[in-house]
């Protein structure tokens, strides 16, 4: 019996020890998958357990954590193989999917696959020890034992589960950042139980795949990118619109090319915050585009990326102002408003943003291009291959956007054909313009900034040209002088701009304007170049030192201080680069005096008793020309204008030659230079000897004459300001 029950176990033991062995030694021991992350260089090894939430739930094959990703930290192809591995999962309703959800207990038994084959074998063998029992009463006793046997194996397998402990702590796992660079792409990469509700998984945007983004955040980043290029612009948004606000001032030049004006000159324009300019984020089209030849002949149709509003080709009139040489050889002109608009589509401004970028948004919400050789529609648009509308540049008229296809409103208060989008700003006008009128023959050639605020615009008529020279003050105090190239005032070709014909100074105030636009951001370049082009114009420091003074472009006209104080001396007359402008050399003279040039000054020194005034220059080392001098100026005076320096109370010296007593224009050989020196005294009183001689004497009295007396008494400060004339 023994010897049976000893063969018996020892069968047992023969059969079994193979099995647990493999038991055993296949505990832990498959290798994980390598996964690739975008931003990490290492390959982290791991088995998938789920994806939920956009989270990838990972175990670590060396530590046995539970790690967590979002989806999009991992390549293209591990994307797609989580996603179908989810899929299947969801489909099978596998066990191990549900250890990984957050209200799994922190331990689970399960029985390997070699056990269960092992316990599979033992339950066979009970069943014949069982049927041999029956079967042959003479092994009865040797079947009792191996079912006994049996039965004690298949219990020890039972109860030997394995325990495997899932880790206390849910490990949120966020690849290393790269390798440093200009930009910050630091990640968070801390741990959080799995209790902790509020763990930060988020990671830079940057690193992130771009679908992770909503689509109307991506949508306003790429509109506010296309008008980057322009510092004077600005964007704003919100969920519906949004909103471009601009002083509709561009970085080029403007009015050149014009064959067809009408007396507009431009100023700056605030498109800013309640003005600015709406346009639909989320652009949908109308049921019936409608047509820019029939409607839409007032205000603008959309607005380029540098923040200036383009206008129907067809001006309020119905005709195409491109056609009748309204337009400058940007595609803008000056309008009623006192506004620079365009008419055309600016492809100029291509050379800054390139050709695959818009070049303005129409009102209606859908972008405008430049010129293409696709297939265009009625409206001169088409859909590209993403589903999205966009207008085009065409070369044949009307040139762009012959109907809107959007949905717009249009102003309840206006009338087709000049209706107009609504919303739209309003524009300040300075001068009424309701009587001007094209000039004949008019061709603007000129648009030069003489100074902060301060320009020139110069056109021609049959040959000879004109300038309207305008200029405001921090007060909002507009200042317009005509002349003609000569300096004379009469006969100028302005058909309604001076409302009073005696007279070619006009002076407007507009309060508002200062309340709406920071006069000290205009910007403009000074070329007069006829071709297309643009330039990017920043502020500059023009200071340059000058003696004892420094000369500052930021104030009116040309401006130079005092080192000593705040003592300040302007002119109109020169340019931001202080050369004198063509319109102020070589003055006629009227009954032997000619026109002087305008000055203007500020912060007299305090205890001021006169003021004295020089122009002059040196043509060689021994030799001093005196252009003006002035004496006996009451401190009160803080300007003289255009031609007025032989109408005030004060004494005045002779001209260049010493034949009369007047101002001389600079009026140099043909392509010479020549250096002035404008010269401005507070002294504590007029010298009293030259008091004596300017009853009778004072035509020879010239600017060395001047200086001579100042002996007698205090200069309390002057200012030197230098400037250059060159010879028509």
């Amino acid at each position: 019996m023994i010897k049976i029950l000893q063969i018996s176990m020892l069968l047992i033991a023969l059969i079994f020890t193979p099995f647990l062995a493999i038991a055993h030694g296949s505990d832990h021991s498959q290798e994980g998958k390598k996964w690739s992350l975008k931003n990490n260089t290492q390959v982290l090894e791991a088995h998938y357990i789920s994806f939920s939430d956009e989270l990838v739930y990972l175990k670590d094959s060396k530590s046995n954590a539970i790690l967590k990703f979002p989806i999009t930290d991992f390549s293209m192809e591990d994307q797609l193989l989580i996603l179908r591995q989810s899929e299947m999962s969801e489909k099978i309703n596998l066990h191990h999917s549900k250890v990984i959800h957050l209200e799994a207990t922190s331990t689970t038994k399960k029985i390997s696959k070699a056990k269960a084959a092992i316990a599979l074998v033992v339950l066979l063998l009970m069943f014949v020890s069982i049927a041999l029992y029956f079967s042959f009463s003479k092994i009865r006793k040797p079947a009792i034992v191996s079912l006994f046997c049996s039965f004690f194996v298949f219990a020890i397998i039972a109860c030997s589960a394995e325990e495997e402990e899932l880790p206390e702590e849910l490990v949120t796992v966020t690849p290393p950042a790269p390798p440093e660079t200009d930009t910050d792409t630091s990640t968070d990469t801390n741990t959080s139980t799995v209790s902790d509700t509020t763990t930060d998984t988020s990671t830079d945007s940057n690193t992130n795949d771009e679908s992770s983004s909503s689509e109307e955040s991506s949508a306003i980043e790429s509109i506010k990118k296309h008008f980057e290029e322009f510092t004077g612009v600005t964007i704003t948004n919100d969920e519906d619109f949004f909103y471009i606000n601009s002083y509709s001032w561009p970085e080029h030049s403007m009015g050149v090319g014009i064959t067809s004006w009408q007396e507009q000159v431009p100023i700056p324009q605030n498109y800013t915050g309640s003005n600015s300019w709406v346009i639909p984020l989320n652009p949908k089209k109308a049921q019936t585009p409608l047509s820019t030849e029939d409607h839409l002949l007032k205000g603008a149709l959309a607005v380029a990326i540098n923040g200036v509003p383009i206008f129907n080709v067809y001006n309020n009139r119905g005709e195409n102002a491109y056609e009748i040489g309204e337009l400058d050889n940007w595609g803008g002109h000056f309008g009623r408003g006192d506004d620079y608009h365009y008419h055309l589509i600016p492809t100029h401004l291509e050379e800054i943003v390139g050709t695959d970028q818009p070049l303005a948004y129409a009102l209606d919400g859908y972008p405008v291009y430049g010129y293409t050789e696709e297939t265009l529609d009625e409206a001169f648009g088409y859909e590209d291959s993403n589903g999205n509308y966009r207008y085009h540049a065409n070369t044949a008229s009307p040139y762009f956007m012959p109907y809107v296809v959007g949905e717009i409103t249009l102003d309840p208060d206006s009338t087709a054909p000049e209706d107009q989008i609504y919303p739209q700003p309003v524009q300040n006008p300075i001068r009424p313009s309701n009587n001007f009128k094209p000039v004949n023959g008019a061709a603007v050639t000129a648009f030069t900034q003489t100074g902060t605020n301060a320009f020139s615009f110069e056109y021609t008529v049959s040959g000879k040209k004109y300038y309207v020279n305008y200029s405001w003050d921090d007060n909002c105090k507009f200042t317009y002088t005509y002349v003609d190239e000569n300096g004379g005032t009469t006969n100028l070709p302005t058909y309604g701009a001076i409302t009073d014909s005696s007279q070619n100074i006009e002076v407007y105030t507009n309060v508002s304007f200062c309340q709406d636009v920071n006069l000290g951001e205009a910007t403009y370049t000074n070329s007069t170049d006829d071709t297309n082009s643009s330039t990017n114009n920043t502020d500059e420091d023009l200071t340059t030192e000058t003696g004892d003074t420094t000369t500052d472009s930021s104030a009116t006209g040309f401006s130079a201080t005092s080192e000593n104080s705040n003592f300040t001396l302007s002119s109109s007359a020169i340019d931001s680069s202080g050369a004198l402008l063509d319109a102020y050399k070589c003055e006629q003279k009227v009954n032997g005096v000619e026109k002087s040039i305008p000055m203007s000054w500020s912060n007299i020194p305090a205890g001021t008793g006169k003021i004295a005034i020089s122009i002059h220059g040196y043509p060689n080392p021994s030799e001093t020309n005196s252009y003006l001098t002035l004496w006996d100026i009451d401190p009160s005076v803080t300007e003289i204008a255009y031609g007025g320096a032989n109408d005030g109370d004060w004494f005045i010296g002779p001209n260049k030659d010493g034949a009369g007593l007047s101002y001389t224009s600079p009026c140099s050989p043909n392509g010479a230079t020549s250096t002035y020196y404008m010269t401005i005294y507070a002294l504590s009183e007029t010298p009293p000897s030259l008091l004596a001689k300017s009853a009778s004497e004072h035509i020879e009295i010239d600017y060395l004459t001047l200086i001579g007396y100042f002996d007698e008494v205090t200069i309390l400060d002057k200012v030197e300001l230098e400037y250059i004339a060159t010879s028509l």
